[in-house]
């Protein structure tokens, strides 16, 4: 049987979104019947309202990828078949990653920049070099997603998607030395933001 690239991309990205919602979302609902869930109130509201602008564009970019890829033909760029299909390695590393990070944040994941009442602060598995993975993880998928659609709405809404969460990590770091004091602080100096620290 031929070898069909649209065909293998599609199901990729499919397997993204699946393997994210299977990986994430019995954490999340494991994490709010624990502690309760964490009002988005509590993150600004200008980040809302840009996430708001930028994933409906990125959604459904990549449902009618999955759909029918001529329907988003209109924005979508060149690429060699090899390079799209750097994708997947990507992608596996990007889900890996996901996990990993949700089996050592256990009960303390939200979707805010609020830390539960509850909350410990978390140095091992992938925290132990940067402070954000999950951030890290995203960057993974939104990679692997722009490579397999060749789709420059999901390229930029991705990014986008991947700056607001920077954006808002300081506010979710400065709440985390308000609780957590120098044992944060110190846990700042020997990590990266969402890349392990190359020095020091």
């Amino acid at each position: 049987m031929a070898f069909h690239l649209e065909t293998a991309c599609r199901i990729a990205l499919g397997l993204i979104f699946l393997g994210a919602a299977a990986i994430g979302i019995p954490h999340r609902l494991r994490a709010d019947r624990a502690g309760g869930p964490v009002s988005p109130r509590n993150d600004p509201r200008w980040f809302w309202i840009l996430m708001g602008i930028a994933g409906p564009p990125l959604t459904l970019a990549c449902l009618a990828f999955l759909a029918q890829p001529r329907w988003v033909a209109f924005a979508q760029f060149e690429l060699p078949a090899w390079i799209r299909l750097t994708g997947v390695p990507l992608a596996i590393a990007g889900l890996a990653l996901f996990q990993w990070m949700f089996l050592h944040l256990g009960l303390n994941v939200t979707s805010t920049s609020m830390p539960r009442a509850q909350a410990t602060l978390v140095t091992s598995g992938p925290y132990r070099w940067v402070r954000h993975p999950m951030y890290s993880s995203v960057i993974l998928l939104v990679a692997a997603a722009s490579l397999l659609t060749a789709n420059l709405i999901v390229a930029l809404g991705g990014t986008a998607m991947f700056a607001l969460l920077i954006a808002r990590s300081r506010l979710e770091e400065q709440r985390l030395m308000e609780k957590f004091g120098d044992a944060y602080r110190g846990y700042q100096q020997r990590t990266g933001r969402v890349l392990p620290r190359l020095l020091g």
